[in-house]
């Protein structure tokens, strides 16, 4: 969690640390657990449910969303990269691994101005830990599981005060043959799942050169391989059907400080991404690719006042059976310029954000955003943000042979967060008010012939509340940290444009109205054990509401124990251990897609 902070006072010296869009944000920051090895974004944010996680199983397609607002409009952001899929606008969590030690947060509200199309219910940011151990550092380890799970990994670095460069490799394994009780069959057998094995293999590789006081240069590099049978519903029989995934990301970034109270910073990146999926005998292949080049331009003014100005361009191209041409690279170009500003007043500060952009053969609107945070004496500190957002169609929506729309227009919408928090020593506490109204909503549903076509049709209003806290203490030597959160969403359909007004004030699919977590650590010398307790609330399965799902409520149990070996060696052996769903609850996240039981996984790690 993210408390506001009373005093935000910037030393002009950190302009490099000038957070503009960050002003006014309810945000959750995943903290240490006690894990040695690398799990995937979708394990972590069902541990804490910060997020909805829409899992339709181990390993398999894993999708997120923010107040409601679903996948698409809820990015993920790699080192500053937007990785969500120009094709499907979505991003796949369960394919994003996080290593120990990275930087996780989630922002939540309506980010369009500063963060572009797409960020209208919050997002999330992922970035790999920079202060690594002067000289050579590494680490070497494997874990197994339940369901025939296996995992190895190795990560080797080098840093001294000029350069930094890191590799890390990770690989994993499952046959997630879990057993579960088919409710939908006749007598509800006890069955195994079938058609569900998965491999992956990650390959990061990052470089950071520090040149003199004035320049910073940064790297990275991200292959991904990964191949994923498609096991049926409950209520269909077993099919050779799987999906292989192949990407590859880089990025290069140029820091330059011309003085103390500037920096300019250029980016350039490109992604390369492919999907095989084989249905029913045949194999069909899709491709997306971007290119990006940023520039921005930050400068301290005075006491009080720093801006930042820049532009962004964006050149995708994507290519795929279905869009009728199965040689052709359909192809989009984006350009966008924006401007911040920040006015720091003796307890707090105000933040405004500009942005327009120009979509080839589409208008993107203009966007903008107010965010404030003040300190309130004794009584805490209030916090609000405003903004204006928009969602770009995506190249399915409108490319797709002869049922894309290329007329669609961009939804957008507006949104609103109103926040307190109260922070005295070890104890926080913070709630927030939010509003999110989306307009002209894209979505795919059948016509008079039976097949499936988008259309601007529906406007979406979320309304809830937030609320999170954390003590820690010690007792009897013992370091303990209590946490926890609470959500409640209100997502409705309260215009409908296509005469459905069977779903109109329904709650949206798959979006709980209570989720929540509490999470107890517990540290004492090299020793850690943490259990995590979430609870999802029933969720819809249809968009009239006559299907739903059953909440539930899982608990995760995690140990570590880190053993030196040796007075005269850097060398440390750490232990882990975890058991996932404890209490064995049978659950799904998606209907007739069943989730495994209780299973464990051990693995051990060396660093060095």
């Amino acid at each position: 969690m993210l408390p506001a902070q009373s005093d935000t006072t910037l030393p002009i010296l950190t302009i490099r640390d000038a957070r503009f869009d960050q002003t006014g944000f309810s945000a959750w920051r995943g903290d240490s657990l006690p894990v040695s090895g690398v799990m995937s974004l979708s394990e972590r944010l069902l541990w804490e449910n910060p997020l909805s996680v829409r899992a339709n199983g181990p390993g398999l397609l894993s999708t997120i969303s923010a107040r409601g607002a679903g996948p698409s409009r809820t990015p993920l952001f790699w080192n500053g990269l937007n990785l969500q899929s120009p094709q499907n606008g979505v991003v796949d969590a369960s394919l994003f691994p996080v290593w120990t030690g990275d930087r996780l947060e989630v922002r939540y509200g309506g980010q369009s101005a500063a963060q572009s199309s797409g960020a209208m219910g919050g997002a999330i940011f992922v970035e790999p830990e920079w202060n690594i151990h002067e000289g050579l550092s590494g680490q070497l380890g494997g874990a197994i599981g339940s369901f025939g799970r296996k995992e190895a990994m190795t990560a080797l670095g080098f840093s001294n005060s000029a350069f930094s460069s890191r590799i890390r490799v990770n690989g994993q394994a499952a046959d997630n043959d879990f057993p579960f009780k088919n409710t939908v069959r006749i007598g509800q057998p006890e069955v195994e799942q079938q058609n569900n094995r998965m491999e992956k293999l990650d390959i990061q590789q990052f470089n950071r050169v520090i040149i003199g006081d004035r320049d910073v240069v940064k790297t990275a590099f991200w292959r991904l391989d990964a191949f994923r049978e498609i096991p049926p519903a409950m209520s269909e029989a077993p099919t050779e059907t799987w999906q292989r995934d192949r990407a590859t990301r880089a990025i290069a970034t140029w820091e330059h400080s011309p003085d103390a109270r500037s920096l300019l910073q250029s980016r350039v990146a490109w992604v390369d991404e492919a999907i095989f999926f084989r249905f029913a005998g045949v194999v069909d292949s899709s491709r997306a690719r971007t290119a990006m080049f940023s520039l921005e331009y930050s400068a301290v003014s005075g006491k009080r006042i720093t801006w930042k100005a820049g532009g962004t361009v964006i050149r995708q191209w994507a290519q795929a059976a279905g869009y009728g041409d199965p040689d052709r690279w359909y192809a989009q170009n984006r350009l966008a310029c924006f401007g911040m500003f920040e006015y720091r007043l003796p307890g707090g500060r105000i933040t405004a954000l500009l942005r327009q952009e120009r979509a080839e053969k589409q208008a993107a609107p203009f966007t903008w955003s107010l965010g404030g945070q003040a300190g309130w004496g004794g009584a805490g500190a209030l916090r609000f943000h405003i903004s204006r957002n928009f969602n770009l169609p995506t190249f399915n929506d409108r490319f797709w042979l002869a049922l894309g729309n290329p007329g669609l227009r961009p939804e957008k919408g507006y949104s609103g967060d109103m926040g307190w928090v109260y922070q005295k020593k070890a104890f926080t506490l913070e709630a927030t008010l939010f509003h999110l109204l989306l307009d002209d909503w894209i979505l795919w549903e059948p016509g008079p012939d039976g097949l499936f076509r988008p259309a601007n049709l529906r406007k979406v209003w979320s309304r809830g509340v937030e609320t999170a806290g954390s003590l820690i203490f010690e007792m009897r030597k013992v370091n303990v940290r209590l946490s926890g959160r609470y959500q409640y969403v209100r997502a409705t359909n309260v215009a409908v444009y296509n005469g459905n007004e069977a779903i109109l004030h329904k709650q949206l699919v798959y979006t709980p109205s209570h989720s929540g977590s509490v999470v107890l650590r517990l540290e004492k010398g090299n020793a850690s054990l943490a259990y995590l307790h979430q609870l999802t609330g029933g969720r819809f399965a249809t968009s009239d509401n006559s299907t739903s799902l059953e909440g539930f409520q899982t608990g995760t149990l995690l140990t570590n124990f880190r053993l030196p070996l040796g007075s005269r060696t850097s060398m440390i052996l750490a232990l882990d251990a975890r058991l996932e769903n404890i209490w064995n609850v049978p659950y799904q996240v998606i209907h007739d897609r069943p989730m495994p039981g209780r299973n464990w996984r051990i693995g051990a790690t060396l660093f060095w």
